[in-house]
């Protein structure tokens, strides 16, 4: 049973529950709420999430009998992403003291824009001394949704058992790398280079994803992923998770092929104000996926890409990420990829793109070299995953002293029957 408050069809308000959040929890306001102590003491009010209409709303918060002489209240506008067990996110906080809230009568009004596959949800708190006293409290949106205004809710799907066939000879066997030339036509776990931009693979690549053919580091990493996916992706793969910046193209893309795609934006506690809906608009490539079917298979939340999110443990068949090694310490991004693959289902695909610097005794700043990509490919053997042989020689002319390459690496989440 869904815990986000749906609206009757056709009715014009919806009427929110303030304690709808913790039913049983006991408000700062005496005799409001549950009769169960708060594990917060300044806790007054959290509604459940809920789905207003798209564009500008209004929520309104009335405290009846309103009582107050001194005191402080922060309200607050949180949105979440549809995908479940997602984090909050503060979209709108508004400090009102005693004497405004007294003035205004105890109402409060609040103007936010709703985004499409977003949940919202209001709270408000008192951190330091208060005498406030009121007989009710009430809260209501002044649009509900139709219909139309919000995507099907989120469903999990039955987890995949078995590995593509056919792409045994690509992986770690009895040797780790593989001195063979790198060919996007074929990938294996590779470096990049000008040579595989002028393969008919590379102009694909690039017609699929609205590209022109130039050859560079991004065309090549966006490339690389997609011809990943089609070589080693369990048939029919249908979910997928990326991680990190730039994630429209590629979400477009699959989207618009009408696979389910959920993206984790990296976004710290110091942040600004995160909207996953708004955030998920930003995203879409028009010329890839049209409006609708965008937003009834994609989806987008923020968080610390470094951590696991067990609700997303075992559900996709492909993980893939571009450059998140930017995001985080060298140390952070070894455990980063292999940690990742708890998200992904048994002979699930998960390919990562990398800063790789090739001379071992460069400064490389946050970029990798070939020691930690070996260990990374040791390690996830280790664990029963299986890798594609490194290929580190890549026939073009060695960069300068302390360049970056991209690398693509791939792995295969182990526990999948061959």
């Amino acid at each position: 049973m869904s815990d986000v408050l749906e609206p009757e069809q056709g009715a014009e308000a919806l009427p929110l529950d303030p304690f709808g959040a913790f039913p049983g929890r006991a408000s700062r306001i005496a005799g409001l709420g549950g009769a169960e102590p708060s594990p917060d003491p300044a806790w007054v009010f959290e509604t459940a999430d809920c789905r207003p209409a798209i564009g500008r709303v209004g929520v309104h918060i009335r405290f009846h009998d309103l009582a107050i002489t001194h005191g402080t209240l922060l309200f607050e506008v949180r949105a979440r992403s549809m995908v479940p067990g997602t984090d909050q996110s503060r979209v709108q906080t508004v400090v009102l003291d005693a004497g405004e809230l007294a003035a205004a009568g105890g109402i409060v009004n609040l103007m936010f824009d709703s985004y499409r596959n977003s949940y919202y949800a209001f709270a408000c708190s008192i951190n330091d001394e208060t005498d406030i006293a009121a007989s009710a409290l009430t809260v209501l949106l002044d649009r509900a949704p139709s219909p139309e205004d919000h995507g099907p809710a989120w469903e999990w799907t039955p987890a995949a058992v078995r590995r593509r066939p056919g792409i045994e000879e690509a992986l770690v066997g009895r040797v780790l790398t593989d001195l063979s030339p790198p060919r996007l036509a074929m990938p294996q776990s590779q470096v990049g280079s000008p040579l595989q931009c002028r393969e008919p693979a590379f102009a694909e690549a690039m017609r699929a994803l609205g590209r022109e053919p130039v050859p560079s580091f991004e065309n090549w990493s966006l490339a690389f992923v997609q011809r990943a996916i089609d070589r080693y992706a369990i048939p029919g793969a249908r979910r997928m998770l990326g991680f990190g910046e730039d994630l429209g193209t590629l979400m477009s893309y699959h989207a618009g092929q009408g696979r389910e795609v959920v993206g984790i934006q990296n976004v710290g506690s110091g942040d600004a104000a995160f909207d996953p809906g708004e955030a998920l608009g930003r995203l879409r490539v028009p010329a890839l996926c049209g409006e609708e079917e965008f937003h009834a298979n994609a989806h987008v939340f923020g968080s610390d890409i470094r951590r696991s999110f067990e609700a997303l443990h075992h559900q996709f068949d492909v993980l893939w990420s571009i450059g998140a090694n930017r995001l985080m310490t060298r140390d952070e991004y070894v455990y980063f990829t292999l940690h990742g693959l708890i998200h992904a289902r048994p002979g699930a695909l998960a390919v990562h793109v990398l800063d790789y610097v090739e001379d071992v005794d460069a400064e490389r700043g946050q970029s990798l070299n070939r020691h930690d990509i070996e260990r990374i490919a040791a390690m996830a053997l280790s664990h029963a995953n299986d890798v594609a042989r490194l290929r580190f020689v890549h026939g073009a002319v060695s960069p300068e002293k302390g360049t970056s390459l991209p690398f693509g690496l791939i792995l295969l989440r182990g526990g999948a029957v061959a």
